[in-house]
């Protein structure tokens, strides 16, 4: 590869001085993946060389560096925690799955290690690069037009409509893996035929892009280098057109860059370079860049500006355009280094050579237990209902490997009558809480409040969270009191002749101490008097607690997803869709969510997330649920419905803190995965806050 850093002023020959951190008896762990070969697999990790070089950068002011080499196995997990770092700098890859640049910065966040870089979310989020593109655009970002594809049949369902030419692209890979001179489709038979090769090879899904002809840019950030917030000079790449189009292809890049030319500040308009550097400063912000990243433009032919991707995990290597970029500011590659270094001890609050010495930080991994009720009954059998709320095998050994992953060792206990007994035997200190309980209106109360008298951590909610939100009306009231809409109700204690409430129909009609929709049928909404005797009389025989009968709310219904402590978070939105139209009074039934078919799309619905609504809308919703989080006292995690109107007031339905977690078919965990949070990511987050509530007791 050429470099050509000469196109606007001279490379200053003395780096820029600035006070140095102390860090002379720093411990740093150095996390990475070293490249072993020329596959595709690795075409992302670090060469031996890149490593050396590395370690050489965050040693030059004295720390003691010790190399980590993420491993398959896991047990790099185990030589990490034994360095006891003061900090970690993380260049890992990870191995495989769509979250596997998030797999470090997990690991170091559940351990309470601080680390240079990232966080899980963002890594995951940037290497979505459809995902990334619709959270970039909706600060104002200019992207070209693009689709998403995962199958076979989306690629003949798009092919007619596409604004040819096309570029297609995996969709969840860097370092241009998968992009060839094919890339670029003219037409519809090229795009079918390159689509479907390139879904064998990538099946996780496909980026499709309008091909936007023009110069390739890239930039850099490092986080309080140089004179724009962290955002370097512009770097432009020369050599990539062949034939007709302008394409950095897999070959180019890593195979044999001899033809690539890199001009370092990048030949352009003094406009379009202040466009280019405030739509950095833009995407750094919105997609919570931490510490470093290098992302993509494209210049087009009337000098529009277009954001293609971004890397969270940019490449180190002595030659790589970041460095380029910072020599511009003065920097060689051992400073810059340190400057990254430095940031980050900066954002954690570590003071150079005392942290060793004044913080020893708790890295012990704690003796967890996954606590739950198992299904014991099947579909149909009798009393298949009253195990509703149970987790069945499946489900439970699917937590259990999330938590593996996110680097426990889980042990599996059943709620029952010896759970005390369990708990203590085994020296549980944190558990992992999806139990339901047994019995009693208090039930999903029973194993925190056990928790809390055995002086066991657990994920989730209190006791007295719990209690209250297991009981609908109490919780109702409660939202009410906070001057939120909620639909108008009664609650009746026992059968009665005649059931008077003064509600205005049609009503819907639910046991007021249950969830997972348990009582509540295709039938539950009643038009008159007749049909809610009926009704009543009917849910009177099955259920002995009381049940709530209110008004029903016509309009769209959502359920939004929650995490988070002292501060909670929105992870996502979705709408319920009904599909049966001649039905007026729809709703989210026990019989729909038992439904045997797909449970994101169906004969009867599909969940749409993130749902078709107006950015207003989004900040209402968004708003009140943080309110009812913290209203009803939940903690950790939490899933809200609504019923929202034509005119856009929202009604609150029911809080669930204790939702449920079966991958791939319980509301919170389709919501999770369709807004950028897989599954295992998933977990770990739940997990996180009641690990550091044991490490703050224990400090």
């Amino acid at each position: 590869m050429q470099f050509d850093v000469s196109t606007q002023g001279e490379v200053p020959r003395v780096c820029h001085e600035y006070k140095k951190f102390r860090v002379e008896k720093m411990k740093i762990a150095f996390v990475y993946n070293l490249k072993r070969n020329e596959t595709l697999k690795e075409a992302e990790f670090d060469t031996l060389e890149v490593v050396d070089a590395i370690t050489s950068g965050l040693a030059s002011n004295g720390a003691t560096v010790t190399k980590v080499e993420m491993t398959k196995d896991g047990s790099w997990i185990d030589k990490l925690i034994s360095t006891r770092p003061d900090l970690v700098f993380n260049t890992a890859e990870g191995f495989v799955g769509i979250g596997r640049e998030a797999l470090a910065p997990t690991v170091f966040e559940q351990n309470s290690l601080p680390y240079v870089g990232s966080g899980p979310y963002t890594c995951f989020l940037t290497l979505d690069k459809f995902l990334t593109k619709k959270v970039v655009e909706r600060n104002g970002v200019l992207t070209p037009d693009s689709f998403f594809i995962s199958n076979m049949n989306d690629i003949m369902v798009i092919s007619k409509g596409l604004p040819y030419p096309v570029f297609v692209k995996p969709n969840f890979e860097g370092s241009s893996k998968g992009i060839s001179q094919r890339s670029c489709c003219l037409n519809e038979d090229d795009f079918i035929s390159y689509a479907k090769e390139s879904l064998k090879d990538f099946p996780e899904g496909l980026l499709i892009e309008k091909y936007i002809e023009g110069r390739d840019i890239t930039v850099a950030y490092v986080e309080g280098l140089g004179k724009n917030l962290g955002v370097l000079e512009p770097i432009e790449y020369t050599g990539t057109t062949r034939g007709n189009f302008t394409i950095y292809d897999y070959d180019m890049k890593n195979l044999d860059d001899s033809q690539i030319g890199v001009i370092c500040p990048a030949n352009i308009e003094t406009g379009v370079r202040q466009v280019i550097l405030e739509q950095m400063k833009k995407v750094v912000a919105a997609l919570g860049i931490v510490d470093m990243c290098r992302a993509d433009f494209r210049i087009g032919p009337e000098g529009e500006v277009y954001f293609i991707e971004v890397n969270a995990l940019p490449s180190l290597h002595p030659d790589a355009g970041l460095f380029k970029a910072s020599e511009k500011e003065g920097f060689d590659y051992n400073t810059t280094i340190q400057k990254i270094l430095e940031n980050a001890l900066k954002k954690n609050k570590i003071k150079g050579s005392s942290v060793s010495r004044a913080r020893k930080i708790k890295t012990r991994i704690p003796n967890m237990a996954l606590v739950f009720n198992m299904k014991k009954k099947r579909p149909g059998q009798e009393g298949y209902e009253d195990e509703a709320e149970f987790d069945n095998p499946a489900t439970i050994e699917a937590i259990a490997n999330a938590l593996r992953e996110n680097g426990f060792k889980p042990r599996l206990i059943e709620a029952d009558r010896d759970l005390a007994k369990n708990l203590l035997d085994q020296n549980i200190e944190v558990v992992f809480n999806i139990a339901e309980g047994l019995n009693k209106q208090s039930r999903e109360a029973q194993v925190p409040a056990l928790c809390d008298l055995l002086g066991i951590e657990h994920t989730g909610s209190d006791a007295a969270c719990l209690s209250i939100t297991l009981n609908k009306a109490l919780s109702t009231k409660l939202v009410l009191a906070e001057n939120l809409k909620a639909p108008r109700s009664v609650i009746f204690q026992r059968k009665k002749k005649k059931y008077l409430h003064g509600l205005n129909y049609p009503v819907i009609i639910k046991p007021n101490l249950e969830g997972t929709s348990k009582g509540i049928y295709d039938n539950s909404v009643v038009t008159n008097e007749k049909e809610l005797n009926q009704r009543m009389d009917e849910l009177f025989l099955k259920f002995t607690g009381p049940l709530m009968v209110e008004e029903f709310v016509k309009g769209r219904e959502f359920t939004v997803g929650l995490l988070g402590e002292n501060s909670c978070q929105v992870i996502g939105i979705t709408e319920i869709v009904f599909k049966k139209s001649e039905e007026k009074n729809p709703i989210y039934s026990f019989e729909a969510k038992s439904i045997d078919e797909d449970p994101l799309d169906n004969s009867i619905f599909r969940l749409a997330s993130p749902p078709d609504i107006n950015k207003n809308l989004e900040k209402k919703i968004i708003s009140v649920s943080k309110k009812i989080f913290h209203i009803t006292g939940c903690r950790d995690v939490a899933r809200i419905d609504y019923r929202i109107t034509r005119d856009e007031q929202i009604y609150f339905i029911e809080i669930n803190p204790l939702p449920g977690l079966s991958p791939g078919f319980s509301d919170l965990t389709i919501l999770a995965d369709k807004n950028g949070l897989p599954y295992n990511n998933l977990i770990g987050k739940i997990a996180a806050p009641a690990v550091r509530r044991w490490r703050k007791s224990n400090s």
